[in-house]
């Protein structure tokens, strides 16, 4: 049977997932990390990376870590073994993971990290289309971190990326609907929300993603694209697209 303490923590942690998957922007986002992380990860600094291809740092957000230390941890990232191990993986990777406590003490990185009060270090992945495009940093002082912790860190970071894979999803499609110019007459003849809808489907947005743009239920997206198709004398996306990509031409001026 679960104590109080365990229920406590569970509610929380529902409560934290349900706000990372709220955000709607990658400022959001971070706040979100580094104002849910700490209930359940108990370190000293917190960090979100996002990263070039060159895993230079493009982006950075930090919570409690000193800048000095940031600033000169950019000169030493590509000679960091956790961070080249979790690119390797493609997932969480920790000190205590790599290396036996004598040899981790004996690491440049182990030297680095003391110089600024902090022993351990948890690094996790952003991946978006298979590719490491930034990563989530924990770090303390004292102990190694404990296995609950690990096992926090590892939903959260989880979690994370895939609130972060939908910004993106998201961005894409705004642009992609910016470069749309879909006629007026296919417009006029549909609601505000259908419209919205519409402009969705057209660029390829699958129904659960039209759903989380839009804050409905799947249920609702299948029954809005079944008005659409009855508005628009069409039965499939395929032939919606058509029709839509058919009108746009007509509307073009010789």
């Amino acid at each position: 049977m679960l104590n109080s303490s365990s229920i406590n923590k569970q509610e929380s942690l529902a409560l934290a997932v349900s706000r990372i998957h709220r955000s709607r922007s990658l400022e959001e986002l971070q706040k979100t990390f580094f104002a849910t992380t700490p209930q359940f990860v108990k370190a000293d600094a917190f960090g979100m990376y996002l990263l070039d291809e060159k895993h230079k740092t493009k982006e950075l957000f930090s919570y409690k870590a000193n800048q000095n230390f940031l600033a000169e941890y950019e000169d030493i990232r590509l000679h960091d073994p956790i961070f080249m191990r979790m690119l390797q993986k493609k997932s969480l990777t920790h000190s205590s993971e790599i290396f036996k406590d004598r040899d981790w003490r004996k690491q440049p990185l182990y030297k680095f990290l003391s110089k600024w009060g902090l022993d351990h270090t948890i690094e996790a992945p952003l991946i978006v289309g298979g590719q490491v495009i930034g990563t989530l940093n924990i770090a303390r002082g004292g102990q190694h971190f404990r296995n609950d912790s690990l096992s926090f860190a590892q939903f959260i970071c989880g979690e994370i990326n895939t609130a972060y894979k939908h910004i993106c999803e998201i961005t894409e499609l705004k642009r992609k609907i910016a470069s749309l110019r879909i006629p007026t007459d296919t417009m006029d003849s549909l609601s505000p929300r259908l419209q919205e809808v519409l402009e969705l489907a057209i660029t390829g947005a699958i129904n659960r993603v039209i759903a989380d743009r839009l804050g409905i239920s799947e249920n609702t997206v299948r029954h809005h694209l079944k008005h659409i198709y009855r508005q628009l004398d069409v039965h499939n996306r395929a032939e919606l697209v058509q029709r839509v990509h058919s009108n746009r031409t007509k509307d073009i001026p010789n």
